[in-house]
C-alpha cells in the first residue's frame, strides 16, 4: 500500500484555549485546591466577623450616647453587664426572678397524686375535724357540769 498523507489541521491558538481542552482549563481554574480555598474562606470569615463586632460597637456607642438601656425581645439568658463598655444590658429585677422561681411548679409528685392518696387524706381530716368535735363536746360538758359555763 501507498503511503498515504494525512494532512493536520493546524490549530488557532497553541495555548490551547479552543474546544475541551479550552473547558477543561476553565474548570480546573474555577475549582481550587483545598488550600486555596481554605484560605479564601478564613479570609471571608475573618473579615465577616471583624465587620459584626464594628457593628456591634457601633449601636452600643449610640445606645451609650443618649443614656439609654438596650431593650431587646429575646428570650434566653439575660445579660447584665457589658465587660467592655460597663453599659447594663437587659437587666433583670432579683424581685421578678424570686416571683418566676416562686411560681413555678414543682417536678415533684406531690402526696395527693393519685385518687386513693386524695381519698386518704380526706379520710384523715374527717377523723381529725370529728376527734376535736367530740374533745370540745366533752370539755363544754365537764365546763357545765362545774356551772362556769358561759357561752357570750
Amino acid at each position: 500500500m501507498e503511503e498515504e498523507e494525512v494532512d493536520e489541521i493546524p490549530m488557532v491558538d497553541e495555548d490551547c484555549s479552543g474546544g475541551m481542552k479550552k473547558w477543561l482549563v476553565e474548570y480546573h481554574r474555577s475549582r481550587p485546591g483545598l488550600a486555596i480555598l481554605q484560605e479564601r474562606i478564613d479570609d471571608f470569615t475573618t473579615a465577616h466577623e471583624a465587620q459584626l463586632e464594628q457593628e456591634r460597637k457601633e449601636r452600643e456607642e449610640r445606645a451609650a450616647e443618649g443614656g439609654w438601656t438596650v431593650v431587646t425581645h429575646h428570650k434566653g439568658r439575660k445579660k447584665t453587664t457589658d465587660a467592655e463598655s460597663g453599659i447594663t444590658v437587659g437587666s433583670v429585677a432579683q424581685a421578678v426572678v424570686a416571683d418566676k422561681l416562686a411560681n413555678k411548679k414543682s417536678k415533684e409528685v406531690s402526696l395527693d397524686f393519685y385518687r386513693f392518696q386524695k381519698r386518704e387524706a380526706q379520710r384523715n381530716e374527717i377523723m381529725m375535724l370529728q376527734s376535736k368535735f367530740e374533745q370540745d363536746r366533752k370539755r363544754i360538758q365537764q365546763l357545765r357540769a362545774a356551772r362556769k359555763f358561759r357561752p357570750y
